[in-house]
């Protein structure tokens, strides 16, 4: 379909800006009056050619766009060629070590420095936003054991008080 010149700048305008512009922005920036852009937007918005047209575009960006693990591991695999070819050895030792991630051949292990690290009965520590069901299962039962003296302590106080 063809479209004007104004409206085929307010789709690009939509299409670019994507949930950074509002229609009415889009209007303005497309050449339509200030005063009557709200209505112009709604107006374009209604057409089923316009949010057609819209939705192909950016559909053809999500597309472009898309990164899988196979397309990522491609790329890196195309770039460490070109980086050979040009005997770029540091590009080409890089590229390959990102591939080996990719592929999960590595392990990233960094320390983590929170101020939040809750220590378990077991010994290890966690942080607070990583503990499970399991772990405060066993914090729980650690609070009982370490208190078991005093609940015991304070029941046979209660029992002698009675007699």
């Amino acid at each position: 379909m063809k479209f004007t010149p104004k409206e085929t700048k307010f789709i690009d305008q939509m299409v670019q800006y994507c949930g950074k512009k509002t229609a009415t922005q889009a209007a303005i920036d497309s050449g339509f009056s200030v005063p009557g852009a709200r209505t112009r937007a709604s107006e374009l918005m209604a057409r089923d050619d316009i949010r057609n047209e819209i939705d192909v575009r950016l559909e053809e960006i999500r597309k472009k766009w898309l990164i899988t693990k196979d397309k990522h591991y491609q790329e890196l695999g195309e770039l460490r060629d070109m980086a050979k070819e040009t005997k770029n050895v540091n590009a080409a030792v890089r590229a390959e070590e990102l591939r080996g991630k990719v592929a999960g051949l590595y392990i990233d292990r960094s320390i983590l420095a929170s101020a939040e690290l809750i220590s378990l009965p077991d010994g290890t520590m966690r942080a607070k936003h990583e503990l499970t069901e399991k772990d405060l299962k066993m914090q729980l039962e650690g609070i009982l054991v370490k208190h078991k003296v005093i609940s015991s302590h304070t029941s046979k106080n209660n029992s002698k008080r009675k007699k």
